[in-house]
């Protein structure tokens, strides 16, 4: 097979065309299904508009693009019919049949964009914290940003991944504009739901949103009330499970965790504590009759052990992105450490998607414990 291939003289300046390589997922997005329709539209997006990467999103998906610059030139073609046939001499084909049909090059690049699948991001930049105050917004301090679907707009993220993200940051709305609650508050608003829930017997496995809102005011005086239903709503999406679009379970793996953090930053923060006498405090922060079991399993990712059955709390976002840094730090701070403790504080560096076990392995020593199912990360 053959064709004949035409370059255009001069090209449109105007127009630059760049490539994107469609991937299997994306042909699925662009091909909807009948009553599907909605959910075939890709759109380009970034955090700001200085050196943010670009993603493609779809109503529940983001892809990374990133420039794959190659070596040889890649030429755009659209099918074209000459003005006058051309006659080829035979021994111009070598070998070759004759050219079949006409393509003409109006364009070419050096460079495509490749996609590759990432988690999502809010732009949390824009959005005030909310700690329970009587007015808010301040006057004359508006936030940039009013309504959830605008946050998504202006964020590199899918709908659909957005509001897992704005359910776990504690995203809320007060007055019409929507927030984060602040850590401390969200423990009041946690502690005060949970006291009220129990106090009331209600069904912990089926809490409603009307309910719950209920028991939490039902104490309240006339003065100003901070938890809203806006509030209780937000703390039901944090640490329940929605089971339906109004019903939710508690979820205790979240609530403990919660409690646990707390208690390591507010009991070992600036020294260790035994593990004992740390277990005893994290106990006591719980509301009176919620049953919890409690393990430090739980925190992996909060501490460190500088010595044997002590432990100390470690903020993560504190520690240093270069990768040979942060496991210096980590080593400094502890010498050997069981494998599933130093996971959760460097699989965020894993950004080429390695098995955990070979991204450790490029920076430290792992070895088997003899006769126990253990693994231990040293120094190398």
């Amino acid at each position: 097979m053959s064709i004949n291939l035409h370059c255009q003289l001069e090209c449109d300046k105007d127009s630059q065309y760049k490539l994107i390589q469609l991937t299997p997922e994306l042909l699925k997005v662009l091909k909807p299904t009948k009553g599907n329709e909605q959910n075939s539209l890709l759109q380009f997006k970034a955090l700001d508009d200085n050196s943010s990467n670009v993603v493609l999103c779809s109503r529940d998906k983001t892809w990374i693009v990133r420039q794959k610059n190659h070596s040889n030139t890649a030429l755009l073609m659209n099918e074209f019919i000459p003005g006058r046939p051309m006659n080829i001499p035979k021994e111009s084909l070598f070998g070759l049949t004759e050219p079949t049909s006409d393509l003409l090059g109006y364009s070419s690049t050096s460079f495509e964009y490749e996609t590759r699948k990432t988690e999502g991001q809010l732009n949390l930049d824009l959005v005030p914290l909310y700690n329970g105050e009587v007015k808010f917004p301040q006057t004359g301090n508006k936030p940039q940003l009013r309504t959830f679907e605008e946050l998504v707009e202006h964020s590199p993220t899918s709908v659909v991944e957005a509001k897992t993200i704005w359910y776990n940051v504690g995203g809320c709305e007060i007055n019409g504009y929507i927030c984060l609650l602040s850590n401390e508050f969200m423990s009041r608003a946690l502690h005060v739901m949970l006291t009220s829930v129990v106090a009331e017997n209600l069904n912990l496995n089926e809490l409603a949103l009307d309910e719950t809102f209920r028991a939490v005011t039902k104490d309240m005086g006339p003065d100003f009330n901070p938890y809203t239903i806006e509030v209780v709503k937000t703390v039901l999406n944090r640490f329940m499970k929605a089971f339906t679009d109004d019903r939710w379970s508690l979820d205790m793996l979240k609530i403990a965790k919660w409690y646990g953090i707390n208690a390591l930053k507010n009991h070992a923060h600036k020294t260790s504590m035994s593990t004992d006498e740390f277990m005893i405090k994290w106990k006591s922060t719980f509301p009176p009759f919620l049953p919890c079991d409690i393990d430090t399993d739980m925190l992996r990712g909060h501490y460190y052990k500088p010595a044997e059955h002590h432990l100390q709390y470690i903020a993560k976002n504190t520690l240093p992105i270069d990768v040979k840094e942060r496991f210096n730090i980590l080593f400094r701070l502890q010498s050997t450490w069981d494998f599933e403790d130093i996971k959760p504080l460097v699989e965020d560096l894993n950004v080429h998607g390695l098995k955990i076990d070979n991204f450790i392995m490029k920076y430290a020593r792992r070895r088997r414990v003899p006769g126990k199912q253990k693994v231990i990360v040293t120094s190398r």
